[in-house]
């Protein structure tokens, strides 16, 4: 349904409230908000209404997304607006990632809904119907308890850009509150952590263990394990060199106090409740890994909470290669990227060696070519020609820029030209990530050996996802240092969760961004020789601007101005 919006308040509350999204009173398209809560189809639509406020996963900038801003990706498209990321052409005015409005409207959306629903009791029904009764109450129970999951994650998408926000409790009135809005501030990072925390606690306590539906209709809606493993990941961010740096005496950024172990610790726990419903849920691996990215007609195991697109091919028409149906190219995975996956022996690749520079696909983690699409590999059915001259290479108009194609997440049975569509997922949390989450953790409060309860150590959980089926790279000897598993974790996540919109803020929250994203981008020339073989030379493509003032985002300008003087900037931006 779509959203009105009426101020029916004098001119000087409309110029505060213009850019304050979740101040805005609602008008609903039923006379009055009684009628909507007493109708269950209009609750269901509200109810459905609070998950579109939830981040896109594909195009989720323009035609691009944030893996094109990070060392992962550089798009085709020179005049995306993903691109003024790579040239630190952004600020508090012009942000490309600006998500500030729409995540307090989505905030604004939860308390909607929960207030709405205050007191609606069914009571009319728990003497004719009980059937229905019962099934009502147990609903709405859920969904009450879903706005308050979805309340903690709009924070924390903002709280991972902007560091403190201001924590907004309750549906505000434009008329009672007007001074509590006029003198709005942003809260303390520590409070606004301990704040989406309580709302995941508060929230996995009602949420049901599984979704329980053979029709799969209850795909997309959050479980108990979806509340957990969102508080296991605002943890792990929150203990991070980003939000706990030395000599911080600045709440609003990050802690100020010496209690960072703890904060290992408590991320450490929090993940291994998540690992702890594997027997219940069941959560297992998926062993096949690029189906875990296609979805199909059976619902992975290791996805614990995803959003769900109907059918499409929008992002195959994207992404396909050129010259393969109407495929336009989008994203183009960098050599950066490409060096960090191993040789299958669990050596680093290295240009330097001859064997590897000459055949630099061959013996590979084979999560490279389930990710990517390289020079001479069969993409449906034919060999793609990456190739200087080649059927799919430079010069070609939207050819790939690095000499490689994506192929996470693209469905290569579609026929474009037919108009063939295929339904879409995209993945918030899956047990990989819960693994590596846990193994970092574990690693940084104890080092690499010692275990937990689960008799489960930081070495021990980043081998499961190595060393699973569909993988099998080598296990990490348990002779390493914590600084060299550190190193490991580290490229493990940025293998495994490539293109998953991890990467972009990693770097961010280990404070190694100046060496990634503002890292020179590379690509590789290949040129096919007489004898058909080829030769493959990598180069630089592009230098990336990132400077220290850009590991937190600009609170948007109009924000600092409708606030009064009384919403901090963030260090840098002034």
């Amino acid at each position: 349904m779509k959203n009105k919006y009426k101020l029916l308040i004098i001119a000087p509350v409309i110029a505060l409230l213009s850019a304050c999204s979740f101040l805005e009173p609602e008008s609903l398209s039923l006379t009055t908000s009684k009628d909507v809560f007493s109708n269950n189809t209009n609750i269901t639509t509200l109810r459905n209404n609070m998950f579109s406020f939830l981040p896109e996963g594909y195009d989720n900038i323009g035609n691009s997304w944030l893996a094109a801003a990070s060392d992962e990706a550089e798009d085709v498209g020179e005049t995306e607006s993903i691109q003024n990321f790579n040239t630190g052409n952004w600020n508090m005015y012009s942000n490309p990632d600006n998500v500030w409005s729409k995540n307090y409207q989505g905030i604004r959306k939860t308390f909607d809904f929960q207030q709405g629903t205050d007191t609606i009791t069914w009571i009319e029904y728990k003497l004719t119907d009980p059937v229905t009764y019962a099934a009502r109450i147990k609903n709405l129970k859920y969904w009450r308890a879903e706005a308050k999951f979805l309340r903690a994650f709009f924070y924390f998408e903002l709280v991972k850009r902007y560091g403190g926000v201001p924590i907004v409790d309750r549906k505000l009135d434009v008329v009672s509150d007007y001074d509590y809005m006029a003198n709005i501030k942003r809260n303390s990072f520590s409070e606004c952590v301990d704040y989406m925390v309580t709302l995941c606690d508060s929230a996995a306590k009602i949420l049901p263990v599984k979704q329980a539906d053979v029709a799969n209709t209850n795909w997309g809606y959050p479980t108990k394990g979806a509340a957990q493993a969102l508080k296991a990941r605002i943890l792990l961010y929150a203990a991070s060199d980003l939000f706990n740096q030395a000599g911080n005496k600045n709440p609003v950024i990050g802690y100020t106090d010496d209690k960072r172990t703890e904060r290992w610790v408590r991320a450490a726990s929090a993940n291994k409740a998540v690992l702890g419903l594997m027997a219940t849920v069941p959560y297992s691996f998926q062993t096949t890994y690029p189906a875990l990215f296609l979805l199909k007609t059976v619902r992975s195991n290791e996805v614990i909470f995803e959003r769900r697109y109907p059918a499409s091919n929008s992002f195959e028409t994207l992404n396909f290669p050129i010259g393969y149906q109407s495929g336009k190219t989008g994203t183009c995975p960098t050599q950066n990227l490409v060096d960090a996956y191993e040789m299958k022996t669990g050596i680093p690749f290295d240009w330097n060696n001859p064997a590897h520079a000459a055949n630099p696909y061959t013996d590979r983690d084979p999560r490279l070519l389930m990710t990517m699409i390289v020079n001479n590999s069969i993409w449906k059915t034919t060999n793609v020609q990456l190739w200087e001259g080649g059927a799919n290479g430079k010069p070609i108009y939207h050819a790939s820029k690095t000499g490689y194609y994506l192929k996470k997440y693209v469905d290569e049975s579609l026929n474009l030209t037919t108009g063939l569509t295929s339904a879409k997922q995209w993945i918030y949390f899956r047990l990989s990530e819960t693994y590596l989450n846990y193994a970092e953790a574990m690693n940084e409060a104890f080092g690499p050996a010692v275990a937990d309860s689960l008799k489960t150590s930081a070495i021990q959980a980043i081998n499961s996802v190595r060393t699973r089926p569909g993988v099998a790279m080598p296990a990490i000897p348990a002779t390493v240092t914590k600084e060299e598993l550190r190193a490991k974790i580290r490229n493990e996540r940025r293998v495994e969760l490539a293109f998953e919109d991890h990467r972009y803020w990693d770097v961010r929250r280990w404070m190694i961004a100046e060496n990634t994203l503002g890292a020179t981008i590379r690509g590789v020339n290949i040129t096919k020789k007489e004898d058909g073989t080829f030769r493959y030379v990598p180069f630089d493509l592009e230098k990336r601007v990132f400077s220290s003032k850009m590991y937190l985002y600009p609170i948007p300008q109009s924000e600092i101005i409708k606030g009064g003087g009384n919403m901090e900037q963030n260090p840098g931006w002034n």
